[in-house]
């Protein structure tokens, strides 16, 4: 009698196959149930993936390692899509900050940039309209225009978006806004040491040497 070898008779054994398919979300979404044995440890796993990311529906019955790898990342790269869609529902921001906030919870870099890219391209990603709205909380904070684009360059907002804040800020009163801040301070008089550290203060505000002395001679004479 002859015997197959050990690593012959485990391959034999090891098997993968997608059991049930399953849609869902108007065929938005589909969930296959996957079987698998290696080493004769049998496991089940159900997978959820966008249809629009397949070529067709996968057939029930054995498939190779390939196509389960390849179902595997299309699962985390949903579950990816969807922990960014919660993220942007909860606050806009940059690309960046959503990339961020996928690897925080645990998405691998690699899926994360391409689930923000993806969001992006639905329109669900507004960098624009996002920059913009955090300008103008960054308004409300009387800050300068160096200091609001400062902040969101630190928040990973790229050239077009910034491209829109300064038309946006362009459009704004700078030395207005540095007014309203001194009489937030209740400033009026200064001696000359005291203005020097005023003038130092304003500009780590954001304002320019040119609105600061602007805004001072206004609030004196006002």
């Amino acid at each position: 009698m002859t015997f197959a070898p050990l690593v012959w008779t485990t391959t034999m054994a090891d098997y993968s196959k997608l059991l049930h398919v399953r849609a869902a979300d108007g065929g938005a979404r589909l969930f296959l149930s996957v079987e698998t044995s290696l080493a004769g440890e049998v496991q089940k796993q159900t997978l959820c993936v966008f249809a629009s990311h397949l070529d067709r529906v996968p057939c029930v019955g054995p498939i190779d390692g390939e196509t389960l790898a390849h179902l595997r990342r299309e699962h985390a790269l949903c579950a990816a899509l969807d922990t960014g869609l919660r993220s942007l529902s909860a606050g806009g921001g940059s690309r960046v900050q959503l990339t961020q906030k996928l690897c925080a919870r645990g998405v691998a870099r690699e899926l994360a940039d391409e689930a923000a890219d993806e969001l992006s391209a639905r329109g669900y990603l507004q960098e624009r309209e996002n920059a913009l709205a955090a300008a103008a909380r960054d308004l409300r904070k009387l800050w300068g225009d160096r200091r609001i684009l400062a902040d969101l360059r630190a928040k990973g907002y790229g050239d077009e978006a910034l491209c829109a804040v300064r038309e946006y800020l362009a459009q704004q009163d700078g030395t207005a806004r540095c007014v309203r801040l001194l009489e937030k301070k209740r400033i009026r008089t200064l001696d000359a040491q005291d203005a020097d550290k005023l003038i130092a203060s304003l500009m780590r505000y954001g304002y320019t040497r040119t609105e600061i002395r602007e805004a001072l001679r206004r609030s004196v004479e006002g």
